[in-house]
């Protein structure tokens, strides 16, 4: 009867080897999931921060014609690539700007706001 309980004690220790395997892997991914959360929530808390502090500046595009709301008469607004290269500056008057500006993905920033507008 020894020689019987001999394959059972292996599957035994096998299947208790893999138990507890699972039991590790589920014990590190609720550790990473609860960091993932945490760093998820101190993004979202600093982006409404800086969604907080917005003066209310929105620029809009139409076509190639960019008009801007809540901006003050001669602020210096500068357009970026997307790479991060400057592509364009102007200073804003009140007036909507006709850019000359290939078809893409800008950045356009006014003082300490920055907004993505797409030609």
């Amino acid at each position: 009867m020894s020689k019987l309980n001999m394959p059972m004690k292996k599957i035994t220790f096998i299947l208790a080897f893999v138990l507890c395997g699972f039991i590790g892997v589920q014990s590190q991914y609720s550790s990473i999931y609860t960091y993932l959360s945490s760093v998820e929530n101190e993004f979202t808390a600093q982006r409404l921060s800086v969604l907080d502090v917005e003066d209310g500046t929105k620029f809009s595009i139409v076509g190639k014609v960019l008009t801007a709301k809540n901006l003050e008469n001669g602020t210096q607004v500068d357009i970026y690539s997307v790479l991060g290269a400057k592509v364009y500056t102007f200073t804003y008057n009140g007036n909507p700007v006709v850019l000359n500006l290939n078809k893409g993905i800008y950045f356009i920033r006014a003082n300490k706001y920055t907004q993505k507008i797409m030609l």
